[in-house]
């Protein structure tokens, strides 16, 4: 007679479906929360946008100085919200000349700022800041310059579908048949099944995307999402690399089954220059 599963067995796929509702849960609210600001008011998506910026750069600073790294991540924390809202205001000129000049500007004050502690350590201190400032406001740039075009919603939601649909695919491929690791020493769960899983699915989605709502050829939304599936998971790789060499399993816990702000951005951030360069540059959609 075959024995009953132990507690322990009964209770982890439990744990899993109540950790995956959760996220679901959460996720939709945010989802929702986007698609209503770029809808009725960007103003909203803006500020959003703002709040999770100085979120993260909260967060990598404290990452940073995890390893004993200084980093000087106040300033980004208050002149990266600071300067995405003025970039969105265009009172200054074009955003991307604006986030350039802004973001230079938050390097240079950090670096300043540096030399008033001692000298040892210095070259790893300012390469820690000079991250978080690319990692955040200049990345982040990208987004409010697809908010600033003629086609802001058809952009910013072609843009957020396919890395969206890039993760899901990933996640739903990867737990039915994913085998053959991605990155063990970086994020033990990913696979190079759910990899391609991301990417066929983000291809798949800005194909879509790109036929009904930027009105552009299907294949080029194909190839915008094939690139996009590929950037989601380097930049997903990228945050997972941080908090292994940190030693944290989330950036945060911001928003539960989600984690931080950084843990949400990771992929968002890196993706973002890939997307307005493909609506932009390529596809003409200014």
């Amino acid at each position: 007679m075959s024995s009953l599963p132990s507690a322990p067995t009964r209770a982890a796929p439990l744990a899993k479906l109540r950790d995956l509702a959760v996220r679901t849960a959460v996720g939709a609210i945010l989802i929702a929360l986007i698609a209503l600001s770029l809808w009725l008011w960007h103003w909203g998506l803006v500020i959003l946008i703002a709040a999770i910026l100085g979120l993260g750069a909260h967060e990598l600073g404290e990452a940073a100085a995890l390893k004993g790294r200084w980093s000087g991540w106040p300033v980004v924390a208050v002149g990266g919200p600071v300067l995405i809202v003025v970039e969105y205001t265009g009172w200054f000129g074009d955003v991307l000349t604006v986030g350039l000049v802004g973001c230079t500007a938050l390097v240079l004050v950090t670096w300043a700022w540096r030399l008033f502690r001692p000298v040892d350590g210095f070259l790893a201190d300012v390469g820690s800041a000079a991250l978080i400032v690319v990692y955040l406001p200049l990345l982040l740039t990208f987004v409010i310059a697809m908010l600033r075009t003629t086609h802001p919603v058809a952009q910013m939601a072609t843009y957020g579908v396919c890395i969206v649909v890039s993760d899901t695919g990933a996640y739903v491929v990867g737990s039915l048949i994913g085998r053959h690791k991605m990155s063990p020493n970086i994020s033990p769960s990913k696979t190079w099944e759910g990899f391609v899983g991301g990417v066929v699915w983000a291809g798949a989605a800005g194909a879509l995307m790109c036929q009904f709502f930027l009105h552009q050829s299907w294949w080029q939304g194909l190839v915008m999402g094939v690139v996009l599936g590929v950037c989601a998971a380097l930049g997903d790789l990228i945050e997972s690399a941080i908090k292994r060499d940190v030693g944290v399993k989330d950036m945060g816990k911001l928003l539960p089954g989600h984690g931080g702000a950084m843990d949400r951005l990771d992929s968002l951030a890196f993706c973002a220059p890939i997307a307005w360069a493909f609506m932009n540059l390529w596809m003409g959609q200014a």
